[in-house]
């Protein structure tokens, strides 16, 4: 399934205009892929359970409403969901923003995750690989590197036309490919940087909680004691293990996001500093000009 638009879903009320797309829609929706895109000022989904999925905004900005926690995606990164996570959004932007959502038919990552394993000997002489049950690490991720180039593959092909189910299928097997790797390689980082590799990981996804939580609510004030809050981390072993994490003290990570979402205005055409330094998370112009300069 692949749609161009944005699907007219709840919390929206059912009309006569809609109820038959509907039952079209949940009649496939969950049991096949499915890309979902489309431009929009205002759109809001209610919570349910979704396939693994895959997240990605340009223009604007879209929340993710998770268990405890919500979760900002934007134009600097994407979102990995698993499958059976419950979780609404909400797209807010001044002008259109592009959304476009990936969404895997159930079983297909494992499938993938599965034969990833087998050397191609083996898959000669048998067929299939058992399911291999896997999750992935549900945190805000960087664009940049083979997933985001897969993406916006993708994204080209739909927008020039694209609608083939076959296409469709080898194009997301190869998305999860270029996800696993990605993955494998970051566990790989992780356990071999500790005595305990189970520590590590624990710690990676604290830290990686933390990011998310600045990435999402960087236009707020944040403090010290909040970042670290988030990562249910001391505040000196916050500020140690965030640098050794991301190479950036929490701040300076902070600063660069915040650097980094008023050049989108200014890219845009907004005049208007004080707004913008406003709307950015910086205390006055002089704070976004300083911050500008040094990102």
């Amino acid at each position: 399934m692949i749609l161009t638009e944005l699907p007219d879903l709840p919390p929206r009320p059912e009309t006569a205009g809609n109820a038959a797309f509907r039952r079209r829609f949940y009649a496939r929706w969950g049991r096949e892929n499915a890309i979902v895109s489309g431009r929009a000022t205002l759109a809001e989904y209610a919570v349910m359970a979704q396939t693994l999925s895959i997240k990605m905004v340009s223009g604007g900005a879209e929340r993710y409403f998770l268990p405890g926690r919500d979760v900002v995606v934007d134009d600097d990164n994407h979102l990995v969901l698993n499958e059976g996570a419950r979780y609404g959004s909400l797209l807010r932007a001044p002008r259109p923003a592009w959304t476009f959502a990936v969404f895997f038919r159930p079983g297909l990552h494992a499938e993938v995750a599965a034969e990833r394993l087998r050397p191609l000997l083996a898959v000669l002489d048998t067929p299939a690989a058992p399911p291999r049950p896997l999750t992935f690490s549900e945190h805000l991720r960087p664009r940049g590197g083979a997933v985001t180039a897969r993406l916006r593959h993708i994204a080209a092909d739909v927008q020039a036309g694209e609608r083939d189910e076959q296409w469709l299928e080898q194009q997301l097997t190869a998305l999860l490919d270029a996800m696993l790797t990605v993955e494998c390689r970051a566990e790989a980082v992780s356990a071999a940087a500790a005595r305990r590799p189970a520590q590590r990981v624990e710690l990676r996804r604290r830290l990686r909680l933390a990011a998310d939580f600045i990435d999402s609510h960087h236009p707020e004030p944040l403090t010290l004691e909040r970042m670290a809050a988030a990562a249910c981390l001391s505040r000196y072993h916050f500020v140690r293990e965030f640098g050794r994490e991301f190479g950036l003290s929490p701040h300076g990570y902070l600063t660069r996001k915040r650097a980094r979402a008023a050049r989108r205005w200014l890219d845009a055409g907004m005049a208007d500093r004080e707004w913008i330094a406003l709307h950015c998370g910086f205390g006055s112009r002089w704070s976004l000009q300083r911050a500008l300069a040094r990102h």
